[in-house]
């Protein structure tokens, strides 16, 4: 019996209307179903999208429209010009050769290329190169797109809602013999070089490629995987996966991603060929592994795909090298065809602690565990802006199964999968600008001086002082505000002691324990006080001392041998306690 999910799918439905002719596919998906010159950008919308169609038997001026909900307003549409194929195989390949082109010929939004050298970009061994390259260009640049609610647009930071025209490229043919052409002749190093190409990158796609829609592929892999159906395969796979080691995915839902034929009669013949796919990828060690679940039919069927931790340092380090070149790149272009300003300007800040606090606390526990976390949000904001940080929590904390939550937060900030969360400025939030930040760092030299005299014990009391009064402020103490405060805890304690004390003069220290009140001599005969107050108490001196998990653990563990006996028989007080505590961690 065949479930629900399949009644949600549409067969392919083919309108004979002569010339041209009508293709139209649903793919909808339910929503349960330059060290290295090779690494190039691929625009979100083309790796996620069928714009280069696997169909080997696609016909001359068959317009194609791929629908991806019920209700047929989310599509894309196709469209050849007169006497033409849909782009396929052969233009995909073309593409990533000209990113490749693109990227070293500095990201330029146009740029000029010779058929060689995309023939060697592209690894086309066939004689008839020329005249294979110009009918994929031309291909490229007369295939129309028409997205409607499909466009993901980085610039806007949403899927565009208005339906968007558009080709891939414009291509221009120049014949470098004509007198005209005699600059760009002057630039051509090669005197074989007869004719060039002039290739301008659609705006929609060109400007997603610099600002972030995108996803990082090795050329060389890309073109070195023979079938143009496992090539889509491991680019959608890669995407799906992000940084997870494991991924299960409906069969059916890859088959409609690619898209692939899905009639159900023949589903078990296109299964065979999506094997054949992963197949291809384990044998070039892009995948570890693959497995087909098949409890009763194929439509009801899940491949498991299995990564290992090299494939993840791989992919990281792909992100790494290409950002870096990028930036190289950015920063010594003229004012040319690419945009002057790819990055938006982000004010510059002073991220305060009750900010970083702020968007810890929206961040889901996996993330507030990280004791690099306060660091990292602080750097982000920093880059970023306080209100993309703090959508980018938000998003963070929607999402389930999180394996690698910091780099899983840096990817969403970098790639912008929060753009459609919308973060209003808090009014007590205090951002604080550049000037204002030196002013601050001026005043708080003398803090940082007088601070740095004192003597070890001196310095531990002015901490709890510190620290105290920040509990305080926060309203709680939990791991939260513990984390953060060791983040910012420097510029605490400078703050304090200049709002404080009179600088120069001697400051007179209580020598008391870390107290959250002040009480001497007073029994403790509550079960969770006791506890809380031992770990509230050597959670400072760990601050201080930098104490290891496994210190602490042994430290807690003597002090409960110790004064359990004396609790039980509620003969414990306070000041024993901090005795007890003082002795364990000298």
């Amino acid at each position: 019996m065949i479930k629900k999910k399949d009644d949600d799918f549409y067969g392919i439905e083919i309108i004979d209307a002569g010339s041209p002719c009508f293709l139209e596919e649903d793919i909808y998906i339910p929503e349960d179903l330059v060290k290295n010159k090779s690494l190039i950008r691929m625009d979100m919308n083309i790796v996620q999208f069928p714009v280069f169609s696997k169909n080997t038997k696609r016909k001359k001026n068959e317009i194609t429209t791929y629908f991806f909900n019920k209700n047929r307003d989310t599509y894309i549409t196709v469209k050849p010009s007169p006497g033409e194929l849909i782009p396929g195989e052969t233009e995909e390949r073309i593409f990533i050769a000209l990113m490749k082109i693109m990227k070293e010929k500095g990201m330029e939004q146009e740029f000029i290329v010779s058929a060689a050298e995309i023939r060697d970009a592209a690894k086309i061994h066939a004689n008839s190169y020329i005249a294979d390259i110009k009918k994929a260009l031309l291909r490229l640049s007369e295939t129309n797109f028409i997205f409607k609610n499909t466009m993901y647009s980085n610039e806007m930071k949403t899927v565009l809602k208005e339906e968007i025209s558009t080709a891939i490229l414009d291509y221009k043919s120049i014949q470098l013999s004509e007198a005209k052409n005699k600059g760009i002749k002057n630039t051509i190093n090669d005197n074989r070089i007869k004719e060039v190409y002039i290739i301008r990158i659609s705006d929609y796609f060109y400007k997603n490629i610099v600002k972030r829609g995108y996803l990082v592929y090795d050329s060389n892999i890309l073109l070195d995987i023979n079938g143009g159906i496992a090539r889509t395969l491991y680019m959608l796979i890669e995407k799906i996966r992000f940084d997870e080691l494991y991924v299960k995915e409906s069969i059916f839902a890859l088959i409609k991603k690619i898209p692939l034929k899905y009639e159900k009669r023949s589903l078990s013949i296109t299964v065979k060929t999506l094997e054949k796919a992963f197949n291809e990828l384990k044998q070039k060690n892009l995948i570890k592994d693959f497995k087909f679940l098949k409890p009763t039919t194929w439509l009801e069927a899940d491949v498991e795909v299995f990564f290992d931790e090299i494939h993840n340092e791989l992919k990281q380090e792909r992100f790494t090298e290409d950002n870096n070149q990028l930036k190289s790149i950015y920063n010594n272009l003229a004012i040319s065809f690419t945009e002057k300003n790819i990055e938006e300007a982000i004010p510059v800040t002073i991220v305060t602690n009750e900010i970083i606090l702020d968007i810890l606390e929206k961040m889901p526990s996996k993330a507030k565990s990280l004791k690099s976390m306060p660091k990292t949000i602080k750097e982000s904001v920093e880059k970023y802006g306080y209100n993309k940080v703090k959508a980018s929590a938000i998003y963070l904390a929607n999402q389930k199964k999180l394996t690698s939550p910091r780099a899983y937060f840096l990817k969403c900030l970098e790639n912008n999968w929060a753009g459609d969360i919308i973060i209003e400025d808090k009014k007590n939030l205090k951002v604080e600008t550049k000037e204002e930040e030196t002013t601050k760092t001026e005043d708080l030299k003398e803090a940082e001086k007088y601070y740095k005299n004192l003597s070890v014990e001196e310095q531990k009391i002015i901490e709890e002082k510190v620290y105290l009064e920040y509990i305080k402020k926060c309203g709680q103490e939990t791991k939260v505000q513990k984390i953060a405060f060791k983040g910012a805890k420097n510029n605490l304690i400078y703050t304090w002691i200049n709002e404080n004390i009179l600088i120069n003069k001697t400051i007179e220290i209580e020598k008391e324990m870390p107290l959250k009140t002040k009480i001497e001599n007073k029994l403790l005969t509550d079960r969770n006080a006791f506890n809380d107050y031992i770990d509230g108490s050597i959670e400072m001196y760990r601050m201080g001392f930098n104490l290891s998990d496994q210190e602490v653990s042994q430290i807690k563990k003597e002090i409960f041998l110790e004064l359990t006996s004396e609790f039980m028989l509620k003969k414990l007080t306070i000041e024993k306690l901090n005795e007890t505590i003082t002795r364990k961690l000298r």
